[in-house]
């Protein structure tokens, strides 16, 4: 399903970016400035199997290791790509302040790009409790492709608010933190979490690791895998 350019949290290297393509269209879940760098350099129609005739990001919240590359990307895409980018923005406050980022900030050509609602959009956004500064701000989002249900945590402190989305069979990428955090999601909660997730024939996978080697070492065990990293040699 999904493919990540980086599934490292906020203090990483490579911050977490997943990627899909379906219908023409490029589809990201977050930008950080990490993200864009390896898109750069692989090229959009690389990513997409073809040239896209829009790349669609769909924004969490608005942390920098989610949105950090955003404008960026919207002046590349227009300059040397030339591809429209449209944002789907989960509720108003969102779009106000990815609009005030992109347009007073980073001063992006206001044609280059599009803030859209997700209604109708076949995106649907839930609302998550993670850093109380961002409060009725940060989401994930529940999407299907191809008729398979695709659940995308962002940053979370619960699952609870995905348990009505994970229908069985469903692919959830869920945030698992190492350290024990109130605004993360910690792989205890998870560990605890997967019998009920099993009985669902739900697939987990984890992203937005603090420590790869321990969370990796941990869903093993669990019965879950590390996301899946884009290699650039992929197809």
């Amino acid at each position: 399903m999904l493919r990540f350019l980086g599934r490292g949290s906020a203090f990483n290297t490579d911050n977490n970016c997943a990627f899909f393509a379906h219908g023409g269209r490029l589809f990201l879940l977050d930008c950080p400035m990490s993200a864009f760098h390896k898109m750069r350099i692989a090229g959009a129609e690389k990513l997409a199997g073809g040239r896209p005739e829009n790349i669609t990001v769909l924004i969490t919240h608005t942390h920098s290791d989610h949105i950090g590359g955003l404008g960026m990307l919207v002046h590349f895409s227009c300059f040397v790509w030339r591809i429209p980018v449209v944002i789907i923005a989960a509720n108003d406050d969102i779009r106000q302040d990815i609009s005030y980022v992109l347009e007073r900030l980073d001063g992006c050509d206001s044609s280059a790009y599009t803030i859209i609602s997700p209604e109708d959009t076949g995106f649907t956004p839930v609302a998550v409790n993670h850093a109380l500064p961002l409060e009725g701000r940060c989401f994930g989002w529940s999407f299907d492709i191809d008729g398979q249900r695709v659940v995308f945590t962002g940053d979370t402190s619960s699952l609870e608010p995905f348990m009505p989305y994970l229908t069985d069979g469903a692919y959830l990428y869920t945030e698992a933190s190492a350290y024990d955090s109130p605004v993360h999601l910690h792989i205890d909660k998870l560990r605890a979490l997967m019998p009920e997730l099993k009985s669902r024939n739900v697939k987990v996978f984890i992203m937005h690791l603090d420590d790869e080697e321990a969370l990796c070492s941990a869903a093993e065990k669990i019965g879950a895998v590390p996301a899946p990293l884009y290699i650039q040699a992929d197809n």
